[in-house]
């Protein structure tokens, strides 16, 4: 009887202590924390003799000395930290360097490589593992094995956009569709049904979801915040083409149907459409547009989902 009792004596003992200590350090923080929002109140009550203030005050007063309250908002942000950490992907290192010429493949340090091998080995998200490719990696042969949908290879500078591009004929099954064709709400990268994939209508445009994760078209926000005036985009072909793009336009719209446009009748409706195009920018573009440009189109929803994000670049280089 006496062994039992010291089994239990001792973990009860140890919990109590920790839950006292929890709850000293709890109040701690929460006076510290709301007494100077208190002192913040008061100070604007003196100045500003409102009743809404002394309210406030008293509020925060009170909390003073109600750790719970704190507490959960630890709990809160621990939570928050850990889903930012589980869901977010910054690859825009390794597509930085698909388009920087002094930054080759096999000069990326062995460490690196060994870091990039265990994470293709471990990822299940096929977004996150086609978006540690490099040029060299791309092979359309075995791209089509996986997806005989596979047309192209889509690149944007300064964002983690970096992979393979399917089309199929209709504009919504790979709104849920992986590039694997397994059922996924994220869906996969993929360009107009009505589009000439080999890059030949005036304008070839692309649809990826804005996920939470940034990927997919997720990072494309990063074209908006960019000080950079040459933004470019890449889009290789299963021809072994290599066309490179300017953006010249971004902007946040109302869904509308104009800037999904493939096909005009005229120069002049063309020229009319490019220069709606440039009069939305929001961003710093110096390109400059004429019906002698092909352009691409890439679309995505606002993170409200109420809108779209637009962006459109135009035709500079093919190899």
């Amino acid at each position: 009887m006496k062994v039992f009792k010291i089994i239990f004596f001792i973990p009860l003992s140890i919990i109590r202590f920790f839950v006292k200590g929890f709850k000293v350090l709890s109040l701690f923080l929460s006076r510290g924390f709301y007494f100077y929002l208190e002192k913040i109140c008061s100070f604007l009550e003196k100045m500003i003799p409102v009743k809404k203030f002394h309210s406030i005050t008293m509020y925060f007063h009170r909390r003073k000395e109600e750790p719970s309250h704190i507490v959960m908002m630890i709990v809160w942000f621990l939570c928050l930290l850990y889903l930012f950490d589980t869901l977010h992907v910054d690859n825009t290192n390794y597509v930085q360097s698909i388009f920087n010429d002094d930054i080759k493949p096999e000069e990326v340090e062995k460490k690196e490589e060994k870091e990039q091998n265990i994470l293709l080995n471990k990822e299940m998200n096929l977004y996150r593992i086609y978006g540690k490719y490099q040029l060299g990696d791309i092979h359309f042969d075995e791209l089509k094995n996986t997806n005989s949908d596979t047309v192209a290879w889509i690149v944007v500078e300064g964002t983690n956009v970096n992979y393979p591009v399917v089309q199929t004929s209709d504009n919504d099954y790979y709104l849920t569709h992986s590039f694997d064709k397994a059922y996924s709400t994220g869906g996969w990268t993929f360009m107009d049904y009505r589009n000439d994939n080999k890059m030949g209508d005036k304008n070839t445009i692309f649809y990826g979801h804005n996920l939470l994760n940034r990927t997919s078209f997720g990072s494309l926000n990063k074209v908006f915040s960019s000080k950079k005036s040459e933004i470019k985009v890449m889009v290789l072909t299963d021809d072994g083409k290599i066309y490179t793009y300017q953006v010249f336009s971004a902007y946040i719209i109302d869904p509308e149907v104009y800037y999904l446009q493939t096909n005009f009748y005229s120069d002049s409706e063309y020229q009319t459409f490019l220069d709606t195009l440039v009069s939305r920018n929001t961003i710093p573009a110096t390109a400059s547009v004429t019906t002698d440009d092909s352009i691409i189109t890439l679309s995505t929803c606002t993170d409200d989902n109420k809108g779209r994000k637009v962006v459109h670049a135009k035709l500079i280089q093919v190899q």
